[in-house]
Formats: C-alpha cells, structure tokens, sequence
C-alpha cells in the first residue's frame, strides 16, 4: 500500500486509499459497508444543506444527529435497554424473560459515529462543507484510524486530502519508528501484564491482596498499552502513507490530577466530549455547581460511550464526581497563596501523583469488571488484608505474576523516558543506519517477548 501511495499518479491516491480502506473494513462483514457508506452519504449531504440552505440548519442538524446518534444506539444499546426494562419488569411484579436479540455491533461505529458528529456540528458553527463525496468519505473510512481511533477531526485530516503530499524521508522514518513502538506497546507489554490481570479478575477471591492488587496494576498497564500500542500503530502507518494523525496519549499516568489525567488519556475522545457535550452543557458558564453537574454528566455519557453495561457507567460517573472534587480543589487552593505555591515543590508532585493513580487504578477496576459483583470482590479484596498468596496465589500462576511484575516495571521506565521525549528525540538525531539497527531492535523484541493476545481491547467499543 505504501509503495502504490507514493507511486501512483496523485489523482489515484484518494480512490487507492478509500477502496483499501473499504476493503479493509468489509472483511468483517460485507453488510457493514452499507452502513458505514449510509452514514458517510448522510453526513456529507447534511454538511451540504447547512452551508447552503440557512433556513434549515437547525432542522438539518437536529435531523442528521438523530439519524446517526439512533443507529450507533440501536446497534450498542437496544439489547441493553431491552434487558433493563424487562429486569424492571420483573422487579414490579410483572413476569417478562430476556429478550434474545443478536444484535452485533459494527466494528468502529463508536468512533466514526462521533467523527460523523463532529463533523456536522462543525459545520453548522461556520467551518466548510466538504464538496468531494470520495475525499468525504475517505476522511470517514480511512483504515489507519477507522477501527479504534483516534477520533479525528474533519480539520485534522481533510486539508491533507486536498493538500498535494511530497514524500518525506523524516516523516516516513518517524511514523515506521512509532509503528514499531506501538507493536511493542501492544504486543510485549499490555499481552504480557494480561494474563495476571484476567487471572484475578476472574477469581479475585483466590488470590492474597497483593496479588489481586497486582492485578488491578497489570490492567492498568495493560489497557494504557494495549490503547496507546494501537494508537501509535495507527499514526505510524499514517505518517508512512504521508498524513500525520493527531497524538492520542501523552503518559497519562504521571499526571498529578484527575484533570490533567484526562487532557493525557485518549485526548481526542477527551476533546470531543469537551466541545461537543460538555461545552453544549453549558461548561463553566453558569457557576461552580452547574459546572460540576457539566462535569458529570459528560463523564456519565463518555462512560456509556464505551459500552452497553452498568460497569461502564459507574466508570464514567466515578471520573465525573472525582473531576467535579478536582475542580472545587483546585478553586480553593487558589485562594490560598502558600498552598498555590506549593504545588510547584516535589513532595505536592509526589503526593498528588501517587494519589491520582490511585483514584485511575480503582476506577478501572469497574471498567474491567464484567459486572458490579466481580467488582466488588475485587475492591473488597484489595481493601481488605489477606496475607501470604492466597489460595492460588503465586503458587498456581508462578511465571504470570513474576512476569507482570517485571513488565509493569518496564511500563514505568517507559513512561519517565517517554514522558521526557527521550526515545522520539534520539531517533530523530540518529543517522539512518543507526536508525535500521534500532527497527531491527524493536522487531527482534516483538519476535522474542511478545505474547500471544486476541484483538485489542478498543475493538469492542
């Protein structure tokens, strides 16, 4: 593909990489491809109607994210509601079974859905319309970020589709660098800390507190990884075709709040709710209790986003009610000029980190957890000290645990150096044969360490 891209005449580039990208995503089901291209066409003509047709915008929009907000609902939450509201049913008396729907969700519909939205907003707020249907729908369906993200903006990619791409050395060797980086995230590292982490999450009443703790940090690294690991793969093969994509991650867990956490973590998704729900909440304007109201409701619905269970959303509903408590911290501390200045000193840093990590590492226990019962034996498990390793314990699983410790140590080196640009910036200044050596060096890590996974975790939302 990248050999065709660079040389091919430009006028094939756009029909190459939108037929590739649509063959990629056809290969899970050819029914699908009348969806993504359904919603792509229903986007397109309602950027089209806005920017033309100024006594229908408001009817346009409210039309064209209805349409697609109701069908990303109908394919993630419709067995969902189903089930709830037979379970209320039987709660009031009236008997009701389970309905037994097989409804499978579209691989990437949460992502391209929100790209969609975002999109037609846009619009509707003053950008342009996208003239070109192909060029419109390759921004959708481009396969680098199609699956899992990032969330890309139309003002993000859509210029560079226009835009003629000259091949550029640098930009190639930096995006076949992060790619492998992302393989080694994601292969050697998160595929590493999994199994200890699906151990205890499957019997976390088997194993000693330090185990089931140990588990909670393996998934914490893990799913950073495993994200993150696709995120890099994702712009790496992007910045080899000549389009960079938007960072996703910026080492979220070295942050010292839970606010910073979130302008770190899956920053596209973390912008996206900021402009298109939270801001349309009403933000900040209205004083420090709607604003905090602002605050969780936009992590309680960013929490559903990821998926049709009440894990899920106690997830997001815990983010939001710890972002609410940040903010009335933050605004007391500012009124305090030596407590102000006191967050610039270490000993503020180390407490403010470790404390944040915290929070993040318990609230992903929800996230993991298949339901609130597995949750609680794990929050239970942690909370309460149980000595030596449990019945299980290290005994059973010697090498999983042995192994998830020495690679959540790997995972905090990794952060400081990348933290600090360490790696990116001695690869940029490394001449191309040293550069060789180091790809050579990432694949013989991923040909030796890596683990044998199933798909990345983002598939499923």
């Amino acid at each position: 593909m990248v050999l065709l891209r660079w040389t091919l005449p430009r006028r094939w580039v756009g029909p190459l990489l939108l037929v590739s990208s649509y063959v990629f995503y056809l290969s899970w089901g050819l029914r699908y491809g009348f969806l993504i291209g359904g919603m792509t066409g229903l986007a397109w003509l309602a950027g089209l109607t806005l920017e033309r047709w100024q006594s229908r915008r408001r009817a346009a929009l409210t039309f064209a994210i209805g349409c697609l907000l109701s069908i990303l609902a109908y394919f993630k939450y419709s067995a969902f509601a189903l089930s709830q509201g037979a379970a209320l049913l039987r709660l009031v008396g009236i008997g009701a079974h389970d309905p037994h729907l097989r409804i499978v969700l579209p691989l990437g519909i949460s992502f391209f859905t929100f790209e969609l939205v975002s999109y037609v907003v846009d619009v509707y707020r003053g950008e342009p319309a996208e003239r070109s249907i192909v060029r419109f729908a390759l921004y959708v369906a481009y396969y680098p970020h199609l699956v899992a993200g990032p969330i890309v903006r139309a003002h993000e990619l859509l210029p560079q589709l226009h835009a003629e791409r000259r091949f550029d050395g640098d930009l190639f060797a930096e995006g076949v660098f992060i790619a492998l980086v992302g393989y080694v995230r994601k292969m050697v590292i998160a595929d590493n800390l999994a199994p200890w982490a699906d151990e205890v999450f499957a019997h976390p009443q088997h194993y000693s507190t330090f185990g089931v703790w140990m588990g909670a940090v393996a998934y914490t690294g893990q799913i950073f990884c495993d994200f993150a690991g696709y995120t890099d793969i994702a712009r790496g093969a992007s910045m080899m075709l000549g389009y960079p994509l938007p960072e996703n991650f910026d080492y979220p867990y070295l942050s010292t709040s839970i606010t910073e956490f979130w302008r770190r973590w899956h920053m596209t998704l973390s912008r996206w709710l900021r402009d298109y729900l939270y801001i349309a909440l009403g933000g900040n304007r209205h004083g420090r209790i709607m604003q905090y109201r602002n605050l969780f409701l936009t992590m309680l619905l960013g929490g559903l986003w990821h998926g049709a269970n009440w894990t899920f959303v106690a997830w997001g509903a815990l983010h939001g009610v710890l972002l609410a408590l940040h903010k009335a911290w933050d605004t007391l501390l500012r009124r305090t000029s030596w407590a102000e200045r006191a967050r610039a000193y270490l000993p503020y840093r180390a407490v403010a980190g470790g404390s944040t990590l915290l929070a993040v590492m318990v609230a992903w226990v929800f996230f993991r957890a298949s339901s609130f019962s597995q949750a609680g034996q794990v929050l239970h498990r942690m909370a309460t000290r149980v000595p030596g390793l449990g019945e299980l314990g290290v005994a059973a699983r010697p090498a999983r645990l042995t192994t998830a410790i020495a690679f959540t140590g790997v995972l905090v080196v990794v952060h400081f150096l990348g933290y600090y640009r360490v790696a990116i910036t001695s690869h940029r200044l490394l001449p191309p044969i040293a550069r060789g050596l180091v790809w050579a060096g990432l694949i013989a890590t991923c040909y030796l360490l890596a683990e044998s996974r199933a798909a990345f975790i983002y598939f499923q939302f």
